[in-house]
C-alpha cells in the first residue's frame, strides 16, 4: 500500500485543515432531504483533499460511495445509464449511498456529446446525494452544474500544515530524513498534499531531496505575469516572484510594465497599474543610487500587489505577453554578435591571424566586400 492510501483520512476525526468544508459536506449527507439542491460541487486544485474527504466523511456516517470518473464516461448515454440509474435505485445492502462524480470538468470538447446536459438533468431528479469534484473553477462546462449545486471551494494547504503531515509520516515510516529535507519537500508541494506524499514515498535520503529540489520546475516570467494579471489574491500576488530565478527584479518590472496594456482594458485600471509600476521603478532607482537594499521589498510590493489589484475583476481572456523592447533589441544585438563571431573565425583561418585581430581589423572591410558582391 502506498503512503497516500495508507495515511489518507479514514474518518472525519482524521481530517485537518479543511474543517469548514468537512462540516458542510457532512451536513449535506446527514440532512440531504431538506436540501433544495441535491448535489455538491467541490472545486479546488489537485491534492487539496476533495475526493479523500468525501470517502472519510462517508465512512464516518455509514454511507456507501459509488465513484464515477466523469472524464472516462463522457457521452450522454454512458452518463444516463451509469449515473442516472445509480441516482434513482437503492443499493443492495444499504439505503445510505452517495454518488461521487470525480473530475466533472473533464467533460470537455466535442467528445462529451451531451454528457454535461445529462448530468444537469440527473441533478434535478436524483433520490440520492451527489457530490462532484472539479479542478478548474472557470470551466465553461460547470456553468449549469453550479446553478444546480451547492459549491464548496477547497484551497491549497498551508506550508506548515503540509510539513507537519509529512513529518509525522516520515517518523512513522522511519524514513530518517532531516528537518531541512522535510521542509524542502513541503515547500516543493506548494500546498498539494498528494504531491508531498508521493515525493516522500519515492525519496530515500537527504541527497535525493537536494537533487529533487534543484530539478524542481522554476517559474518562468510568463507564469509570473499570469499570476500578477489574472489573480486578485494578495498571497498569490506577493509570492508570484519568489520562485523566479535567474531574473532580477528590475527586469521583472520591465516585463510587467510592457504588458499592462496587453491585459488591462479599462482606462482607470491601466492608469493605476502604470502608477504602481512607476513607483516600483522609483524604489529600484533609489537602491541603485544609495544601495538601500531594504527598499527592495517596496519594489516587489508595488509591482505585484499594486499592479495585480489595479484591476476591478480578472479578465477571462487569453493574453499574449511579449518581451520588453529592450530585450528585443538585446536579442537582435546578440544575433549580430554571433554572426560577427562566425565571420571572424572564417577570416582568421584565411588570414592566419587571431580571431580578435580579424574581428577588430579585417571584419568591417570583409563585410563591406561581401555586401558589394551581393550588389
Amino acid at each position: 500500500m502506498n503512503i497516500f492510501n495508507k495515511y489518507s483520512s479514514k474518518s472525519i476525526s482524521d481530517i485537518v485543515g479543511i474543517e469548514e468544508q468537512v462540516e458542510k459536506i457532512a451536513d449535506f449527507l446527514k440532512n440531504f432531504k431538506s436540501y433544495k439542491k441535491k448535489s455538491l460541487l467541490l472545486i479546488g486544485p489537485e491534492g487539496t483533499g476533495k475526493t479523500s474527504s468525501v470517502y472519510a466523511i462517508a465512512n464516518s456516517l455509514g454511507f456507501d460511495v459509488l465513484e464515477i470518473n466523469a472524464s472516462d464516461k463522457r457521452n450522454a448515454d454512458n452518463i444516463k445509464s451509469i449515473v442516472g440509474s445509480a441516482s434513482l435505485q437503492q443499493g443492495l445492502f444499504s439505503n445510505n449511498k452517495v454518488i461521487l462524480i470525480d473530475e466533472v470538468d473533464g467533460l470537455s470538447g466535442n467528445s462529451d456529446r451531451g454528457g454535461v446536459r445529462e448530468i444537469n438533468i440527473i441533478l434535478k431528479s436524483t433520490n440520492f446525494p451527489i457530490i462532484m469534484t472539479a479542478n478548474d473553477e472557470y470551466s465553461s462546462k460547470l456553468e449549469g452544474i453550479k446553478l444546480n449545486s451547492t459549491v464548496i471551494k477547497f484551497k491549497r494547504r498551508g506550508y506548515w500544515e503540509v510539513y507537519k503531515l509529512i513529518k509525522f509520516i516520515s517518523e512513522a515510516e522511519n524514513k530518517g530524513l532531516s528537518t531541512i529535507s522535510l521542509k524542502k519537500i513541503a515547500s516543493l508541494a506548494q500546498g498539494d498534499v498528494r504531491s508531498a506524499f508521493n515525493d516522500l514515498e519515492n525519496i530515500k535520503s537527504d541527497s535525493e531531496v537536494d537533487d529533487l529540489f534543484e530539478r524542481a520546475k522554476e517559474s518562468s516570467i510568463f507564469d509570473v505575469l499570469k499570476i500578477i494579471f489574472k489573480s486578485k489574491t494578495p498571497e498569490s500576488l506577493l509570492n508570484s516572484v519568489e520562485n523566479l530565478r535567474d531574473m532580477e527584479i528590475k527586469d521583472i518590472v520591465l516585463w510587467v510594465y510592457s504588458n499592462i496594456i496587453n491585459e488591462y482594458e479599462k482606462p482607470h485600471e491601466i492608469k493605476k497599474a502604470y502608477d504602481w509600476a512607476s513607483k516600483a521603478d522609483v524604489f529600484l532607482g533609489r537602491i541603485g543610487r544609495r544601495m538601500y537594499w531594504r527598499f527592495l521589498v517596496y519594489a516587489k510590493l508595488f509591482i505585484t500587489l499594486g499592479v495585480g489589484l489595479s484591476k476591478d475583476e480578472m479578465y477571462r481572456k487569453f493574453s499574449r505577453y511579449s518581451p520588453p523592447q529592450r530585450f528585443k533589441s538585446l536579442t537582435k544585438h546578440s544575433k549580430v554578435r554571433a554572426e560577427n563571431k562566425e565571420l571572424a573565425k572564417e577570416l582568421s583561418s584565411q588570414t592566419h591571424c587571431s580571431s580578435n585581430k580579424a574581428m577588430k581589423e579585417y571584419l568591417p572591410f570583409y563585410k563591406y566586400w561581401k555586401l558589394q558582391k551581393q550588389i
